[in-house]
């Protein structure tokens, strides 16, 4: 599965490229585009419920990871409440754009390994999984999408000027 900054960042990219071609900037402030790039981190919230069960049992990564919140189910509901509160905006638009985030992840993990989309409906792993041929550690791999995709951010947000204060 991808890591972090990947995460992060292609959905924040993802929402900001539409927030700026599709929306044309219309009603949708910035700061939403910041809350999907931390919503893209949200199914992997299970790792820290690997970490606190792991000081209290044997349970591996494996049986909790993946599982539960790897699954279109969670999105589709934050969605579905997005739309439930439409009239209140303040409320609706975070929740759709964090639906987006939480539903990036899960079309991330699916490309690079497979992912019960469907659970707790089916069990089954769907996805493209291109790595299911690599015999070498995928974390250094992994670590160079991250420092490639975080460079190439940085040398776009730069020639947008939209970090020239930090320069």
């Amino acid at each position: 599965m991808p890591f972090a900054v990947t995460h992060v960042l292609i959905t924040i990219i993802i929402i900001d490229l539409f927030r700026k071609l599709v929306l044309k900037k219309k009603n949708f402030p910035l700061h939403l585009v910041l809350i999907g790039g931390i919503a893209g981190l949200l199914p992997d919230i299970d790792v820290a419920v690997f970490w606190l069960l792991q000081t209290f049992s044997n349970v591996g990564l494996e049986e909790v990871h993946k599982i539960f919140t790897h699954s279109l189910v969670i999105p589709l509901i934050i969605f579905i409440g997005s739309q439930i509160t439409l009239k209140w905006k303040k409320i609706s638009q975070p929740l759709l754009v964090i639906s987006a985030g939480y539903t990036i992840h899960l079309l991330l993990d699916s490309i690079f390994y497979l992912s019960p989309l469907f659970y707790p409906f089916s069990s089954t792993m769907l996805g493209i999984n291109l790595l299911s041929r690599i015999s070498f550690d995928t974390s250094v791999l992994y670590m160079s999408i991250d420092a490639v995709i975080l460079v190439l951010w940085l040398i776009y947000e730069w020639k947008a000027k939209n970090i020239r204060d930090y320069i």
